[in-house]
């Protein structure tokens, strides 16, 4: 895959098609040479806009055939595209021009009189360029994109061509993708992983279909993808509506009927998910990667262990600092670093000698599948001065009688370690009180630090609830903690083992 000839070899693929589901189910289609003629008069009206090669097209809103269109457009006419999350507030629509120096903003349900500010199906008058836009070296620069990771704050980076180019090739000839393959999305655009996706089904003449979360369950079943990426909530989700889907059939039939397998990263997923879907002939197959340096480690259809995000792509390139953080030194990482970071922290990322440190705690079993342990953000620091990986500690009661989901924060005192926890029977309310027992007597094995001296309990799948869920569907731990925080003051003296509902 060569970005420069991306143009070229999809305006060739007269039968590929780009399927566009919209929230009330309505349907449009478009071929991709059709997709390529739209694309070069998108192009001739950026040029007629006054924009010039290397300047800043903004685009914030939902996936769509137009979103698609302008995207490429940007990419033909020589611009760059900076795509914003589609809740990004713009309040000022001609101060969030100048300020973030775009030549063309792209906007849903905008109400503005700046010239320079269209909606996505819209069209930009003549010389609307305002003098502020700016331009960027487009050498260095494929796109600008906004990543939240699991922190929720939102960084900006700056996408090379180089290694978005790698990262899709790495994928076609690791998972085997031809123009027979047909996929999915329904995570924003804007989620530069989606991007990647929509590069490749273009280069391959692999048919691809948008479609909004709140329809994807029925466009999996109607364009029956041979491979999906998602979050594990996606997953959890696909596992409770088949379970309560008696004529559904298998889990298989239920995907669509035409699933080679299906991935899922950007967050950790449960083990008893991933045994799910492999107990149902389904290849659920985790795998690693961040917006700064691309993929990491893929489990694939050839070679895969559950419980590991597989085998690394470039084990050459990849290194482990003495506490176990991952550290890349990939000749060509998606990201070349940050234009805008919430805080002092991209030095630590982006390190000075050219290395990219991913926050990340790893090991390597003796046959190079890479096991993950916590994140460097998420590290508890204890009253006594010890540090735990929060990951670690859930997996030692994940299996308890009774507990869903259980996700470990500090508390907020005492310095120690407490838990939220939903039960496998929210509706059982002597179900808590027998879970804290249990919960006890998995505390008498582990060392003192360890314990979980503090429960809450929860009516919700956390990582399905939307106070907890950052915006591309990634657990927020800190929201977590708060919550867990703020129960447990709320409840005062009674708060240790406060319920609630």
């Amino acid at each position: 895959m060569n970005i420069a000839e991306l143009g070229d070899r999809y305006r060739k693929h007269t039968d590929a098609q780009l399927t566009e589901i919209d929230i009330s189910g309505g349907r449009r289609v478009v071929t991709y040479s059709r997709l390529h003629e739209l694309a070069a008069e998108r192009a001739e009206q950026l040029a007629a806009a006054g924009v010039r090669p290397g300047q800043l097209i903004g685009i914030r809103a939902p996936g769509s055939i137009d979103w698609i269109t302008w995207d490429l457009a940007t990419l033909m006419h020589g611009a760059v595209l900076k795509a914003f999350p589609e809740d990004t507030e713009v309040s000022d629509p001609a101060e969030f021009v100048a300020r973030h120096e775009l030549a063309l903003l792209i906007a849903e349900g905008l109400d503005s009189d700046c010239p320079a500010v269209i909606a996505p199906g819209g069209r930009p008058g003549p010389g609307v360029v305002p003098a502020t836009a700016g331009r960027v070296d487009r050498e260095q620069v494929h796109s600008l994109v906004y990543s939240s990771g699991t922190s929720g704050k939102l960084k900006g980076l700056n996408i090379s061509a180089k290694g978005t180019e790698y990262v899709i090739n790495r994928f076609i000839e690791a998972f085997h993708l031809t123009p027979d393959d047909r996929h999915l999305i329904f995570l924003p655009l804007s989620n530069y992983q989606q991007r990647l996706s929509l590069y490749c089904c273009l280069w391959l003449g692999a048919d691809l279909t948008l479609a909004p979360y709140q329809r994807v369950f029925q466009a999996v079943r109607s364009e029956r993808p041979t491979f999906l990426i998602g979050p594990p909530v996606f997953y959890d989700t696909v596992l409770q509506l088949h379970r309560k889907s008696p004529d559904a059939g298998t889990l298989g039939d239920f995907l669509g009927g035409a699933i080679r397998f299906l991935i899922t990263g950007m967050a950790p997923i449960r083990r008893e998910t991933l045994d799910a879907f492999w107990d149902r002939d389904v290849k659920l197959l985790e795998a690693y990667g961040l917006t700064e340096t691309g993929m990491v480690a893929w489990n694939t259809e050839d070679r895969h262990r559950l419980g590991s995000v597989g085998r690394l792509l470039d084990p050459s390139h990849v290194r482990f600092l003495d506490d176990g953080e991952v550290i890349l030194d990939r000749p060509a990482p998606l990201s070349s670093g940050y234009f805008e970071a919430p805080d002092e922290g991209a030095d630590e990322t982006f390190r000075s000698d050219g290395t990219i440190a991913t926050g990340d705690y790893g090991a390597l079993d003796a046959d190079g599948f890479l096991t993950l342990l916590g994140r460097k953000k998420d590290v508890i620091a204890l009253g006594n001065g010890r540090k735990v990986h929060p990951a670690q500690i859930e997996e030692a009661f994940a299996s308890v009688d009774g507990i869903a989901e259980i996700i470990v924060v500090p508390t907020p005192e005492s310095g120690r370690l407490g838990a939220v926890v939903t039960t496998t029977d929210p509706a059982d309310h002597d179900l808590p009180a027998t879970v804290r027992t249990r919960i006890d007597e998995v505390n008498r094995r582990l060392d003192p630090h360890q314990r979980i001296v503090s429960v809450i309990f929860s009516d919700r799948q956390l990582r399905s609830d939307a106070r907890f869920m950052t915006g591309n569907l990634k657990l927020s731990r800190a929201s977590v903690a708060r919550h867990f925080a703020d129960t447990v003051r709320g409840a005062g003296a009674a708060g240790e083992g406060a319920d609630p509902r």
